[in-house]
C-alpha cells in the first residue's frame, strides 16, 4: 500500500506541476498530451513518468536537449511526501480523499502562487469546497441554512476565523499607513484569506492562529535577506507557507503533540 501511495502521490505531483505550468505560461490544459515546454514536443510514455523520467534522461528533454528545471523533480518527491502523511492521518477513504483533494489543490496554488503572486478563483473556491467535505458534519447544511444551533462547525469556524483575519489585516494595513500620504502596502492579499478560512475551518480557530503564526514565523528569513539586500520588491508569495504550517500543524496535532 505505501508503494502504491508513493507512486500515486508522485503522479499527483508532476500532474500539479504541469498544470501550474499550463497556467502560468497560459498554455491550454485538458486538451494535448504532456509537451516540452521549449520545442512544444509532445512527450512520450516514458518521458513522463514521475521521478525515474527526470533521472533516465538526465534532466533534459530528448529532443531539443533543454535543461529541465530541478522543482520538477523535487515538486514530484513532495507530492509522494505529502501523500504518505495523508494516508497516516486519515482515518477512512472518506477522509483521505477529501484531504488529499485539498492538499493537493494547496500544493497547486503554492506553485502558481509562487510565480505569479495571484491565483485563480476557482481554484480557491475548490480548496473551500474541498476543505468544507473533509471537516463535513451531517448537521452542518441544515444548521447553515436555519442558523438553529450553529456552533462547532466547519462553516462557523471558517467564518469567524477568516473575519478575524480580515480584521487584522485591515489593521495592520492601518498602522502600516498611519503616516504615509502616497504609499499604499498591501500585508495580505484576499486569496490568502480565503485559505485561511479553509483552514480556520478544519483545524478550529486556535490551531489556525497557530497556523497564521508558524506561516508568519517561516517569511521573516526572506524578509530580512530582502532588507539586507535593499530589494525593493519585497512581495512574498504567502500560500506556500500557510500549505507548510497547515500540513505541520495537522500532522502534529493528530499525533497529539499540540
Amino acid at each position: 500500500m505505501i508503494f502504491f501511495i508513493i507512486i500515486l502521490g508522485a503522479c499527483l505531483g508532476s500532474f500539479c506541476t504541469s498544470l501550474a505550468s499550463r497556467i502560468i505560461e497560459k498554455k491550454p490544459f485538458f486538451i494535448s498530451r504532456s509537451f516540452c515546454f521549449s520545442c512544444d514536443t509532445k512527450l512520450k510514455y516514458y518521458e513522463i513518468i514521475p521521478i525515474f523520467s527526470y533521472i533516465f534522461l538526465k534532466a533534459k528533454c530528448q529532443t531539443c536537449k533543454c535543461h529541465l528545471p530541478i522543482s520538477l523533480l523535487i515538486n514530484e518527491i513532495l507530492g509522494a511526501i505529502l501523500l504518505i502523511l495523508v494516508y497516516s492521518l486519515s482515518q477512512n477513504f472518506y477522509d483521505f480523499l477529501f484531504l488529499s483533494l485539498f492538499l493537493f489543490n494547496l500544493f497547486l496554488l503554492s506553485l502558481i502562487d509562487i510565480k505569479l503572486k495571484a491565483v485563480p478563483q476557482i481554484l480557491l473556491w475548490s480548496a473551500f469546497l474541498f476543505a468544507f467535505f473533509y471537516a463535513f458534519r451531517e448537521s452542518e447544511i441544515l444548521h447553515f441554512l436555519i442558523f438553529k444551533e450553529f456552533s462547532g462547525g466547519f462553516l462557523l469556524n471558517a467564518f469567524s476565523f477568516g473575519g478575524f483575519v480580515f480584521l487584522l489585516k485591515s489593521l495592520v494595513f492601518f498602522l502600516m499607513n498611519f503616516q504615509k500620504k502616497d504609499e499604499i502596502l498591501e500585508n495580505l492579499g484576499d486569496a490568502d484569506i480565503i485559505i485561511m478560512s479553509c483552514i480556520g475551518g478544519i483545524l478550529g480557530f486556535e490551531y489556525g492562529f497557530l497556523v497564521l503564526f508558524i506561516a508568519s514565523i517561516l517569511t521573516l528569513p526572506f524578509f530580512i535577506f530582502f532588507r539586507i539586500k535593499a530589494i525593493k520588491e519585497q512581495e512574498l508569495a504567502m500560500i506556500p507557507f500557510l500549505n507548510i504550517a497547515f500540513v505541520a500543524v495537522l500532522f502534529y496535532k493528530n499525533l497529539g503533540l499540540f
